[in-house]
């Protein structure tokens, strides 16, 4: 489970619910089946228009993905790359072919294959970074999903409440029910802000964070490649591929005595 997700959900669902309880709010008036219906229901209708069906499918995958956490481990990468990096210039470039079919991440071991293949730099570089821009042009797109959602439901919300007061207005000749009524007509507003900004927006920020996290990799992926192809001695490959590891995380590493 991602942690940062869990305690997140906790907080805002929390921190909203709790208040409305201290101000003597009942959690009974806030349930509206009816209001979900009409918020959810327009909402993913509205998303389903407005999104192609092949991206859509994969709204359980990006659940589990924001659900979850991912590790990409930086630290590892760059050994690997390093390691890499050593075994070329001590027994040359060939020597990387069989230990390419053994690296799991696809985009490292295809960069690896094409300098084992000879190509050029400027071949290699475009095949790389065209690749990058379509893995990072796909995660834009997910996290468009959600963004729509986010859009949509404060104003389905609002919609919601309007159908909720027409059919309110209908009955004016019964006033002494028009306080609870006009209440529970307003819960339609209430999910529509509440799962826009509680659910949907988070999740897409979730998202393009995982897709940025996704694009560090892949870079120290191609520099590592370009690097080795290059020639350049494993120790400045290293250092080099250190400048994209977090900042905080580098920071914290100098401040300690003697890098310990």
């Amino acid at each position: 489970m991602d942690l940062a997700t869990l305690i997140g959900l906790i907080m805002a669902i929390g921190g909203a619910l709790g208040g409305y309880l201290i101000e003597g709010g009942a959690l009974v008036g806030l349930l509206s089946i009816t209001s979900i219906m009409i918020v959810l229901g327009a909402t993913f209708g509205a998303v389903f228009i407005s999104m192609p069906m092949r991206e859509l499918k994969e709204i359980p995958h990006l659940i589990k993905l924001v659900l979850f956490e991912r590790n990409l481990d930086y630290d590892s990468l760059i050994a690997k790359i390093t390691e890499l990096a050593n075994i070329a210039r001590k027994e040359g470039i060939l020597a990387l072919e069989p230990l390419a079919r053994e690296i799991k991440h696809k985009f490292l071991a295809n960069g690896i294959m094409m300098v084992v293949d000879g190509m050029d730099k400027e071949a290699a570089k475009g095949i790389m970074e065209a690749e990058i821009n379509a893995v990072q042009e796909r995660h834009y797109r997910r996290a468009k999903i959600f963004e729509l959602a986010g859009g949509y439901c404060p104003t389905m919300g609002i919609l919601g409440t309007v159908m909720g007061m027409i059919s309110i207005m209908k009955e004016l000749d019964e006033p002494s029910t028009l306080g609870p009524k006009i209440g529970m007509a307003f819960t339609a507003t209430l999910y529509g802000v509440g799962f826009a900004n509680i659910v949907f927006l988070p999740i897409a920020e979730k998202l393009k964070s995982k897709n940025h996290e996704e694009m560090i990799y892949m870079e120290i992926c191609m520099e590592g490649i370009l690097s080795i192809q290059a020639g350049e001695s494993p120790k400045i490959i290293n250092e080099k591929l250190m400048v994209f590891v977090n900042q905080n995380k580098r920071i914290d590493d100098e401040e300690q005595p003697n890098g310990k």
